[in-house]
């Protein structure tokens, strides 16, 4: 039987490698033949935080290499992640780290260009 740490670990790295497929709660229980409740309580326990925060704040740290490194316009960006609207995932984005996507890229970009 695998011990919750592990089983923890190893839904956040199926999390990871399926940020883009619509990785859901819902999935997460079927594939670890899990009740979603009882998969919600174990990963609240576990890490202190909601899964549905963690797919989130997963969501949007990973979505940064995109918005820094390419010019794929942001509301791309929010549908390559999962987010319906681009709207939802700028406030989610703010929420997160406290800024815009809009005004990350634009300030990463002119330090960019100041070195």
């Amino acid at each position: 039987m695998i011990r919750n740490d592990d089983l923890i670990e190893n839904i956040k790295l199926d999390i990871d490698k399926r940020i883009c497929d619509g990785i859901n709660v819902s999935i997460l229980a079927k594939k670890y033949t899990l009740s979603e409740g009882h998969l919600r309580r174990l990963f609240r326990y576990s890490i202190n935080r909601t899964i549905a925060d963690y797919i989130r704040s997963r969501k949007l740290t990973i979505s940064l290499d995109d918005l820094l490194k390419t010019n794929i316009n942001i509301l791309d960006i929010a549908l390559k992640y999962g987010f319906d609207y681009e709207q939802s995932y700028i406030r989610a984005f703010k929420r997160e780290f406290g800024i815009t996507p809009g005004d990350l890229r634009k300030i990463s970009r002119e330090r960019a260009q100041a070195m």
